[in-house]
């Protein structure tokens, strides 16, 4: 490699060619390409359940415009001047703080999935579907209202990039705003004068296109450090997370430093000031591109194992008879050495509450995928009702009317793409036989207006023994066969949903399904195949996630 050195450095003349400009382009290009496949590979897979909750989408588009940003600032030393100061300008307040808003827009699916997740142990939740309105031109009370009912059908995470897309617009017209009135950058200007090129990269001009990556790591990026303090994922998306902020803090002030101090001078003609930005922005892209990457591998490799375990074992020989005192604690065979759990300790764990709240803990704090193990659970309890009820009544009717609309609240919550906070992953052929049988109630129902909550509680806190008319309740999970004389009071903690008897009919007008007859296709079986595909999901991956991690504890704890 040529090492000599330019004595003038970036002084504005002549492209440089000496051994520092090739160092940088030669970095440039290794890097953009390593960068590029990087994304190429994480856009390739953005359907895989590992990355699919990460809203890739919009992380690689930050990552490009902070990307093009960089790239730019790796040859400004070589093309020494070539771009002119307005052309500098646009890149410098165009790029980056699209890029920071973009790439600051995305780190919050983190927090908004974990808070999700943690809301799904608590309450049963829904999307609404908002009625889009009549057609026509309406006047401006009209269209007030078609934006209330739009922006109230928006989730978290939309709005928070509508707001981070108001500021990108803003920081637009101030940006066009200073080109036009500075004399530096035009000759129709009203302030500043005409300075040379190296003069015209400093001043106050160049100040807003800095402020979105202040606010970010010295602002946003902190406290979002501190909301996220709590959340222990497997993914590492905190730690990716914290690598992106804290990489990023130092570049800001030595770039304020550097642009409007004379000590940096002599450093600037060989490290010109915006370098001081490119490690934090090298963090960003890395930890958005390699930690995904990293988990993707790791899946397969897991599923690998699975296979050759399955393949090599017979699963009813895969884990000794369990214990009567405690087999979910106590577990006989290593998963690293190509062994699993058993399918029946995961059944086993299901059909006992205390440990499928342990497990359901575990795969909405930690995994993140909780809309699993509790669409399990509540399909075990619905079928073991449908036995319970349709076994002491002779209202079969009524019956199982109350009990599609069980079946309907799971639908609506965990499978329905357009309802569901978090669907789960089931194959194309079993969701659209769902849809056929839940499909027009669950449209009804949703499609009804409930205020303006983006997600709307479908439990209800009303009891039943309250002496007023009882409000309707779409998904009730008691079917009490005899009517019930009022009871002692309780705690709002004691009772959360209304419970419907099946010797009443207490539907209302606003009751969308009261004269929709149940599918033929409804039975008790509705959702098995569903749950075999679920289940064998959990099985493979969340299980034994969860069973490694309490051995690991336990073993820690000794």
């Amino acid at each position: 490699m040529v090492r000599f050195f330019n004595p003038e450095g970036h002084n504005w003349g002549d492209r440089n060619l000496d051994g520092w400009s090739i160092s940088q382009i030669t970095f440039a290009v290794v890097y953009t390409i390593f960068f590029l496949s990087g994304c190429t590979f994480v856009w390739r897979y953005r359907d895989h359940p590992v990355i699919k909750m990460r809203n890739i989408g919009l992380a690689l588009l930050s990552v490009l415009m902070l990307h093009v940003y960089m790239f730019a600032v790796l040859i400004v030393y070589t093309v020494n001047g070539a771009f002119a100061c307005g052309t500098e300008f646009w890149i410098m307040s165009i790029y980056l703080p699209i890029g920071i808003g973009l790439f600051q827009a995305q780190n919050q699916q983190l927090l908004l999935v974990s808070t999700g997740q943690n809301r799904l142990l608590h309450s049963e939740e829904y999307k609404p579907l908002y009625h889009k309105g009549g057609s026509g031109i309406g006047g401006p009370r009209y269209w007030l209202w078609r934006l209330k009912i739009w922006w109230a059908g928006v989730s978290k995470q939309g709005k928070y990039e509508g707001y981070v897309l108001i500021g990108m617009v803003v920081q637009f017209w101030v940006s066009l705003a200073i080109f036009l009135v500075s004399r530096k950058f035009n000759s129709h200007g009203i302030v500043s004068h005409h300075t040379s090129p190296g003069l015209c990269r400093r001043g106050w001009e160049w100040a807003p296109s800095i402020v979105w990556q202040l606010l970010w790591n010295f602002c946003f990026g902190p406290y979002l450090l501190w909301k996220i303090r709590g959340i222990h994922d497997i993914y590492h998306w905190r730690l990716q997370t914290t690598i992106a902020i804290v990489a990023g803090l130092p570049g800001p002030p030595l770039w304020i430093i550097a642009v409007y101090t004379d000590q940096f001078a002599s450093i600037n003609r060989w490290w010109v000031p915006a370098m001081w930005l490119v490690p934090g922005l090298i963090a960003i892209e890395l930890t958005t591109v390699v930690f995904p990457i990293f988990h993707i591998y790791r899946h397969k490799k897991a599923v690998i194992a699975t296979k050759k375990a399955l393949a090599a074992f017979d699963v009813k020989k895969l884990v000794s008879k369990p214990s009567a005192s405690s087999s979910l604690a106590s577990p006989s065979i290593d998963s690293r050495k190509g062994r699993m759990y058993s399918m029946e300790s995961l059944d086993e764990c299901l059909a006992s509450t205390s440990n499928s709240d342990s497990l359901q803990f575990y795969a909405t704090g930690i995994e993140l995928n909780g809309e699993n193990v509790i669409f399990l659970t509540k399909v075990l309890k619905f079928k073991q009702q449908w036995h319970d009820v349709l076994s002491s009544t002779t209202q079969i009717t009524n019956a199982t009317k109350n009990l599609f609309r069980v079946a309907l609240g799971i639908y609506i919550q965990l499978v329905d793409a357009n309802t569901a906070i978090y669907p789960i992953n089931i194959e194309s052929p079993i969701y659209a036989q769902l849809e056929k049988v839940f499909g027009t109630a669950a449209s009804m129902i949703a499609s009804q207006r409930r205020g303006s909550s983006s997600a709307l509680s479908i439990a209800s806190t009303v009891t039943p023994w309250e002496t007023e008319s009882p409000k309707v309740e779409y998904f009730s999970e008691e079917f009490p066969m005899k009517d019930r004389s009022p009871a002692p009071s309780r705690g709002k903690s004691d009772s959360s949903e209304h419970i419907v008897t099946v010797t009443q009919t207490p539907y209302e007008v606003d009751d969308a399904i009261a004269d929709m007859l149940t599918p033929d296709e409804f039975d008790n079986n509705v959702f098995d195949a569903a749950f075999k595909s679920i289940r064998y999901m959990v099985w493979s991956e969340t299980w034994q996630n969860y069973m490694r991690s309490r051995r690991s504890s336990s073993t820690a704890t000794v």
